[in-house]
């Protein structure tokens, strides 16, 4: 199968730069967790800027999946979703960045399908999770609920709920808390897969097919992030996870066809255009094992 992929950005831009030292504004958790923090936040600064800058292009956005979920025409199901109730059973901060990730892929596909009140109610959970790591302030819910309100206004509710997630983390960076940022997208990216999986169980098309398959070398990212923080139990555990669906990965071969790039005038302005295709190679089977280990996965880290 032949797929042309462009460069891809995250909806909450820029999550992983790193750096050592503590926060003054941290929440007061068990002292082994403390430790963990601290421990992970100084074996993160061994990972380049340059090598982080790439790997944040490599990642799609909760949106983008769920573009192409609905594109396959596919029923909008908010029973794939981790239930916004959830949210009260997240306590630690590693728990709690990482389902903000999960709520944050929820609503990108709650979003696509202008469900705006759904969407409200997880807005409502990721406020009282970002609250818990203080991040909450950058979530203006009374603005939100006006705009949510009314169903013309879903370009708008998207942009803020958007601005919001980069407030937020460019807040988590200046505080020196980088590790909880890796989380929120691990988190996303995780939701995302689960998304786009159990959709293909019941539309595949090819489009989405060779999305999957193509999410190798992203989670061959994710796990390098991961590792950096490798010191840390929590991160150390999340990686093995990830790990055993790489596994899974290896029976998928993807081949990169490299042409010349070329500019293009838009809107007045010059652009490169990237024509380099990617093939994608990947078996039913191979989705279906993708699918359960995801299913598996998920399941642990919102079940608490």
């Amino acid at each position: 199968m032949k797929k042309n992929f462009p460069r891809l950005f995250l909806i909450v831009s820029a999550l992983f730069l790193f750096s050592c030292g503590g926060s003054e504004n941290e929440d007061k958790l068990g002292s082994d967790t403390k430790k963990e923090q601290d421990t992970a936040r100084l074996v993160a600064v061994n990972i380049s800027e340059e090598t982080i800058n790439n790997i944040i292009q490599s990642i799609p956005t909760p949106l983008e999946i769920s573009s192409l979920i609905k594109d396959a025409g596919a029923n909008y199901d908010v029973n794939m979703l981790n239930p916004a109730s959830n949210a009260s059973n997240y306590n630690s901060n590693y728990d709690v960045a990482f389902n903000i990730g999960i709520y944050s892929a929820d609503l990108g596909y709650i979003n696509i399908y202008e469900k705006t009140y759904s969407g409200l109610e997880y807005l409502s959970s990721i406020k009282k999770l970002a609250d818990n790591i203080k991040v909450g302030q950058f979530f203006d819910f009374e603005t939100l609920k006006r705009i949510a309100s009314n169903n013309k206004n879903y370009d708008s509710l998207l942009f803020i709920s958007t601005d919001n997630f980069n407030k937020m983390d460019k807040y988590l960076r200046d505080q020196k808390r980088g590790e909880l940022s890796v989380l929120m997208i691990t988190g996303a990216w995780l939701e995302g897969m689960h998304v786009a999986t159990e959709v293909c169980k019941v539309k595949e098309t090819k489009e989405l097919t060779e999305r999957i398959g193509y999410e190798k070398i992203n989670l061959d990212n994710i796990i390098v992030i991961l590792n950096a923080y490798k010191h840390s139990k929590y991160f150390e555990t999340l990686a093995a996870k990830m790990e055993s669906l790489k596994k899974i990965y290896e029976q998928v071969n993807i081949m990169k066809e490299y042409k010349e790039p070329e500019t293009k005038e838009v809107n007045g302005q010059l652009v490169i255009v990237d024509n380099s295709k990617s093939f994608v190679n990947i078996t039913e089977a191979t989705v279906q094992e993708i699918t359960a280990k995801v299913a598996a996965i998920r399941s642990e880290m919102i079940n608490k």
